[in-house]
């Protein structure tokens, strides 16, 4: 097995995002990293480590439509955490536009190890493909719409592109890796280290900033 369709490099994947997430975070605070915060996360990766090496998180013939429906459970309880403990909400709402966009950035580099993985035969070909180039354009579009925010006049436009198509991306990828490949890259694959770590967070981090985007229009009418 290339260390490129390994456990190890999606986990060293996951880091990056960790370091790149905090520092995101850090720009509202006085660029000092939130430290609890990157414990949590640490212990998050090392949780699911154990439980995806260990293959005790799932039974190995799980179905899609079941595996599907724990994929979102997982998505419900990580916005639980994010919103329903006051610390953490605190720092996730004081985000801002700028910040929730930036978050998806780290995007291009999870699909280009897509892409990778595709062509090394680590995942079903035509999926790695699409996915690779639809996460790649996802933090492409989440950038360029940060930077727009900066003073654009398309700015408000160019926020709502890159969250409906990173969030349709991320809704999309799941619903087809449970139900169409899930045999192929099993349920414990090294694809899960994206699904039930990063892939939460970008949800999150979409869903917060359209909810910005939507009281600001409101704001504007009234």
């Amino acid at each position: 097995m290339s260390f490129l369709t390994s456990n190890w490099f999606m986990i060293s994947l996951d880091l990056l995002m960790i370091i790149y997430t905090l520092w995101v975070v850090s720009l509202s605070n006085r660029n000092k990293f939130h430290y609890g915060t990157g414990a949590a996360l640490l212990a998050w990766l090392t949780l699911l480590h154990v439980g995806l090496s260990t293959k005790s998180l799932f039974p190995e013939d799980i179905s899609g439509i079941a595996f599907l429906m724990i994929v979102f459970a997982a998505v419900g309880v990580v916005g639980l955490i994010l919103l329903a403990i006051p610390p953490v909400r605190k720092i996730v709402l004081s985000l801002s536009q700028q910040q929730l966009l930036l978050i998806q950035g780290i995007r291009v580099f999870f699909g280009a190890s897509f892409l990778m993985q595709a062509s090394l035969g680590g995942m079903p070909l035509l999926f790695g493909i699409v996915d690779g180039w639809t996460h790649i354009a996802a933090g492409f579009f989440g950038l360029v719409a940060a930077f727009s925010m900066a003073g654009s006049f398309d700015a408000v436009k160019r926020a709502w592109f890159a969250n409906v198509f990173g969030l349709a991306d991320i809704l999309i990828v799941a619903s087809t890796l449970s139900l169409l490949i899930l045999r192929d890259i099993t349920p414990h694959g090294n694809m899960m280290y994206a699904v039930f770590l990063p892939a939460p967070l970008w949800l999150w981090a979409h869903v917060i900033s359209i909810t910005k985007l939507v009281n600001n229009e409101q704001e504007v009418k009234a």
